[in-house]
């Protein structure tokens, strides 16, 4: 779907019959453009507004300043007078990037770019980014060159489901020569971000030192390059498809976060792909090969005695009797403190992250509560009766609640006497 002469109703109809096919107008939705200002984004704005008051569709664009290059309030200002000047209603969001993480200043800025962005996004948002096919076949070598695995190399999808709304990539067909056309022929105002030929960062680098020495040997490598990506896309769609038949088949209770031990009867090659997926729709980071190779001898191979967990910074790994559980890193959480409930309001517990509502507990208490509660946690050498029959520890064990959320489970005392636990 690539244009070389440039063509208005041709390109419009184009990008209208994507969104139409991809969007479901029945739900309702409202389009996001990402603009930055420059070239692509402007096209992208300017054809979005067309294809909105064509439609009568809701329009927003949002802006985001991540505050590093010197102009970067200047480019702000003038996305605010063009959306002004179309009438396109504007979000603006400012982040700041932490020019002295171990990540890449450009994966840092990436994720943060898209946390802002989802921020204001709902369920029946319809996302447009800008991406052409000069940016997929630069997202292809970036990610070779990081040694990616199918998933990386089938570089970015013309359509991806978010929790919040969806993400269309409009412009994966056209090169960046009909977006440059485009805006000239409508002498469209854009910024110029000269931080593109800064070859220091690697996007940059391929763009302007690799690619035009493998054009010269393969004039029509990018038409190649994407038919590979297509290649590999459906690739990864039979690894995602053996995957979820995998995930289903040893995921516990319902629980996307857990997952029976016996998934290591798997073939290598096939635990690997489902414990990336498992990751995966948890909202964790993609695992390098080292890591699943630790992920599968630390905690899936220990024995049965220990009590192993993983941990990369993002998140952690548990396991328990056959229960494997991924989690965010677990806050620290002091099980001596004892918080004071006053009647008929709510506890929030920082290191938990639970907020604790007083009608929840009448309601698993069966009846009015006139005096104030203290929650408390079990913690060693303390030997509490669930009744007269079973201590907490036994109760504990029974329900299979893990090692690491015993002395995190929640014990109501009313007039210094045990209640009840308030587990989940």
């Amino acid at each position: 779907m690539e244009t070389s002469d440039f063509d208005f109703e041709n390109l419009f109809s184009i990008f209208e019959d994507f969104i139409l096919n991809n969007a479901q107008k029945e739900k309702n939705y409202e389009i996001l453009v990402a603009y930055s200002g420059g070239i692509d984004s402007t096209a992208l704005l300017y054809l979005a507004n067309k294809f909105a008051q064509k439609e009568k569709i809701g329009l927003n664009a949002v802006h985001v300043n991540h505050n590093i290059n010197i102009d970067s309030k200047k480019w702000e200002n003038h996305c605010k007078f063009f959306c002004k000047k179309i009438n396109v209603p504007l979000f603006l969001k400012n982040i700041n990037i932490d020019l002295n993480s171990k990540d890449s200043i450009e994966e840092v800025a990436r994720n943060k770019r898209y946390e802002a962005i989802h921020s204001i996004m709902k369920k029946n948002t319809c996302l447009l980014t800008a991406h052409h096919a000069d940016d997929q076949v630069e997202t292809f070598f970036y990610n070779l060159f990081r040694g990616s695995g199918v998933k990386g190399l089938s570089s970015m999808p013309e359509i991806r489901f978010t929790p919040k709304g969806l993400h269309l990539r409009p412009f994966l067909g056209f090169n960046k020569n009909t977006l440059e056309d485009f805006v000239a022929r409508f002498n469209l105002e854009f910024i110029n971000d000269k931080s593109n030929e800064n070859t220091d960062f690697a996007r940059n680098y391929i763009r302007s030192e690799v690619l035009p020495v493998v054009k010269k040997k393969w004039p029509n490598y990018s038409k190649t390059i994407q038919r590979a990506i297509a290649n590999i896309s459906n690739a990864q769609k039979l690894n995602l498809e053996l995957a979820l038949a995998d995930f289903q088949k040893f995921k516990i209770d319902g629980k996307n976060n857990r997952i029976n031990i016996k998934v290591r009867s798997l073939e290598e090659n096939r635990f690997n792909n489902v414990i990336r997926f498992w990751i995966g729709q948890n909202n964790f980071k993609m695992p390098t090969l080292e890591q699943i190779n630790s992920i599968k001898k630390d905690v899936f191979g220990a024995g049965k005695d220990k009590k192993p967990y993983f941990s990369c910074g993002t998140y952690e790994i548990h396991r328990f009797k056959d229960i494997v559980e991924i989690m965010s890193p677990l806050k620290k959480h002091d099980p001596t403190v004892i918080y004071k409930w006053r009647k008929d309001e709510d506890l929030i517990i920082p290191s938990l992250s639970v907020k604790l509502r007083w009608q929840n507990l009448e309601q698993r208490l069966g009846r009015e509560i006139k005096d104030n509660v203290e929650v408390r946690f079990r913690h060693k050498g303390q030997n509490i009766k669930v009744n007269s029959t079973k201590s907490l520890k036994d109760y504990m064990r029974e329900k299979n609640i893990p090692p690491w959320e015993r002395d995190r489970t929640i014990l109501i005392f009313i007039n210094n006497e045990f209640k009840i636990v308030w587990d989940k």
